[in-house]
């Protein structure tokens, strides 16, 4: 239950089991768990909470009103448990309580991670890395201005901290777009920022510079007057030496001073293509650099590349990699559409548009919307709409004659000029002087499991028992993730045992922004089968009763009692393969085939009538697929 829950401060004050909302009753409830949630893992004594619920002339039966309000949340957040053992999120000791949850299940305990991860790497001359890891702080704040949290606690100095820290955060945002010359990211977050703190000096000084640094010089002298006229009215001062600095910029600085034409020789910086949808992860990947590599030189020569690879092995991660490093190379930046929850043809096109701010038809469609630009086109996830994504690419491509298209599937899209790269899994071995320790998949658990448990590490006695959970799980990233993130609340013996059955143990709650098939192993799996013919859905739940390693005549055995069957052998199978469930080797001329073991162990517990609508024999009609 605790592992599920999910706390918000930044915004509306609410908690979610998973994804359903929790009632946490009348105001003053909801404001004793903001409280709690302001300072989670901490032991706040019961005077401070009923000081900050009343002030100083708290009711007669204060003391009572706010054990029962405790009572309360506790029901509220372990439904299931009896009533003397709701104390897994609520805790006490002697006149205090605490919330007993993990940091990151917290958004204001993120928010603050994420802040101070950037400033060291600030110290560290990791300016790029750092930008990114404030960019997704900042995202986290969906109310600047906390006013649900400043209407359940009026007046309490811990909220107005709060503020500050968002101010502070911002600004650094803001100076290190600017230090990076990226302005036109930082426009929105300057713009609220200013309008927020319309006083701050530094805010509004960096303000003027990115609206002067994004083309907007006239509105940046006009911002300036407005400025001077209410530090004079409401202050009785003149701007200070920042503002008076960035001022100066405006009218006699580089972006007054620079001449239409350049001299020749002279390097001008450009400025930084937009991006438009998902980015890609603030942490680095692990174990892919030569994989990352490849997609990038192929992305270099052709126009069409497809990252494929069965579920799980990190296809989207290394697309949107590449993406970063191809992004400077195109005028028009990247657009990264993510299709996880589309699910038909139009919904691609509305979410494109939605992107592009095109939100009307226009004749052509949209590839004479995209016809001039200059751009990378990413669609990750495409696996259900295969075929009409095929069918934009090939429109976008042919009349757009400066987009390219990286795409993320189970399967290629077809195309005559598409270059596919075949994502394994993580490597088996490593190549650093490390050992097991330094094996990917390891180092990638790792990470995982120290962010599910702050503190731990793999040391020598752990590594070998961890390489033996990793390699269970095929070296997958996804589920390596999913049994990292069980080291919470078990230890690594416990989440071995467990590991007999992945496709039942290996799960976590959704998150914000994560597609439902990444919540478990079998999820990711049954994505995979819902995008197959009948015919491949017939054959893949029989493998499950061969072993791993079988050839085109065990397959035929367990496969013929369909009548159309031996007709179609090579068919099928290839069929499989492309969608990445099943591997084909070649050896003295027989090609022999193999499964991953969680998919193997997918398609077995299908054999077994877990999900027995995939069992039955396909009536098709001549038809394959």
């Amino acid at each position: 239950m605790k592992r599920q829950l999910s706390v918000t401060v930044l915004g509306t004050v609410q908690v979610h089991d998973g994804t359903a909302p929790v009632d946490l009753g009348p105001s003053k409830q909801r404001a004793l768990l903001a409280l709690l949630a302001l300072q989670v893992g901490e032991n706040i004594p019961v005077g401070t909470l009923s000081l900050a619920l009343w002030g100083e002339n708290p009711p007669p039966s204060g003391s009572h009103l706010l054990h029962t309000y405790v009572a309360r949340l506790r029901r509220a957040l372990e439904p299931g448990s009896p009533r003397h053992a709701r104390t897994n999120v609520i805790a006490s000791s002697p006149r205090a309580y605490r919330l007993q949850l993990y940091a990151d299940q917290v958004d204001l305990a993120r928010f603050r991670r994420l802040t101070e991860a950037a400033r060291e790497l600030v110290r560290r001359d990791r300016r790029s890395a750092a930008f990114e890891l404030l960019v997704a702080a900042a995202a986290i704040w969906t109310d600047p201005d906390l006013t649900d949290l400043r209407a359940l606690l009026p007046g309490e100095e811990a909220v107005a901290a709060l503020r500050r820290e968002w101010v502070s955060a911002c600004l650094d945002l803001v100076t290190l777009g600017l230090e990076l010359d990226r302005p036109t990211e930082v426009l929105a977050t300057a713009t609220h920022l200013a309008a927020a703190e319309p006083l701050h000096e530094a805010v509004q000084a960096r303000h003027l510079t990115v609206l002067a640094r994004t083309g907007r010089r006239a509105a940046a002298l006009d911002r300036f007057a407005e400025i001077r006229a209410r530090l004079a009215a409401e202050l009785g001062i003149e701007p200070g030496p920042e503002l008076t600095a960035a001022h100066r910029e405006l009218q006699h600085g580089p972006a007054a001073a620079r001449p239409e034409t350049p001299p020749a020789g002279c390097v001008v910086s450009r400025p930084r293509p937009p991006w438009r949808g998902p980015r890609p992860d603030a942490t680095e990947l692990i174990g892919r650099e030569t994989d990352l590599a490849r997609v990038a030189g192929l992305l270099a020569d052709h126009r069409v590349v497809t990252v494929a690879g069965p579920a799980g092995c990190g296809k989207s991660a290394l697309a949107l990699a590449a993406a970063r490093r191809a992004h400077p190379e195109y005028a028009d930046g990247v657009l990264s559409v993510d299709l996880a929850a589309a699910r038909t043809p139009g919904d691609v096109t509305r979410e494109i548009r939605r992107l592009l701010r095109q939100p009307g038809p226009e004749r052509g469609g949209l590839p004479r919307l995209l016809a001039d630009r200059h751009l990378l086109l990413v669609l990750d996830n495409v696996d259900h709409l295969t075929d009409s994504c095929a069918g934009l690419v090939d429109g976008v491509v042919q009349v757009g004659r400066r987009v390219s298209a990286l795409v993320t599937s189970r399967e290629p899209l077809g195309l005559a000029y598409e270059s596919v790269w075949r994502l394994p899994p993580l490597p088996a071995l490593s190549t650093g002087p490390d050992g097991v320790r330094g094996m990917p998949a390891v180092q990638l658990f790792a990470r995982r499991a120290a962010q599910a448990r702050p503190g731990f590490e793999v040391g020598a006695k752990e590594v070998g028992t961890v390489a033996v959970i990793c390699g269970l799980l095929d070296r997958l990233p996804l589920a390596v993730e999913l049994a990292a993130d069980r080291m919470a609340d078990e230890s690594l013996d416990e989440l071995l045992r467990r590991l007999d059955d992945p496709l039942t143990t290996l799960r976590r709650p959704g998150r914000r922004g994560q597609p439902a098939h990444q919540t478990s192993l079998s999820a990711a799996l049954q994505r995979s089968l819902d995008c197959l013919t009948p015919a491949e859905r017939w054959c893949f739940v029989r493998l499950g009763a061969l072993p791993r390693l079988f050839g085109r005549d065990e397959v035929d055995r367990v496969c013929g009692a369909a009548p159309w069957w031996r007709l179609r052998t090579s068919v099928v199978l290839d069929g499989l393969v492309a969608k990445s469930l099943v591997t084909v080797r070649h050896h003295a001329g027989r090609p022999t085939y193999t499964m991953l073991r969680t998919v193997h162990q997918f398609a077995a517990r299908l054999l077994a009538g877990e999900l027995g609508q995939y069992a039955a024999a396909p009536a098709l009609s001549g038809r394959v697929g």
